[in-house]
């Protein structure tokens, strides 16, 4: 799976959230499943984590805690959009 350069800016964010970039340094996929529909998508492990991270930031947000700011979480989110669209449509569209 061909990732794409990390922008600075992006590994800044990813520092401060506590999500570590470094998953990416092998050829290996993974599948993660939609936590709706339990749809599985192929992706790599940095793309898996950034899911499962918006996945456990949404739940804490919807019970009302506000653990990063919003431009945090949707940078993450567009991270995963420019990693890998179909991840994307699969597990956060």
């Amino acid at each position: 799976m061909n990732t794409k350069t990390i922008k600075q800016s992006v590994l800044n964010i990813m520092a401060r959230v506590n999500i570590d970039h470094e998953l990416d340094n092998t050829d290996k996929t993974y599948a993660v499943r939609n936590w709706l529909t339990g749809e599985p998508v192929v992706t790599t492990a940095l793309v898996v984590r950034c899911i499962e991270w918006v996945y456990s930031m949404t739940q804490a947000m919807e019970a009302g805690y506000k653990p990063v700011t919003i431009s945090d979480f949707d940078r993450i989110r567009y991270f995963i959009l420019e990693q890998d669209p179909n991840a994307y449509m699969t597990c956060i569209d």
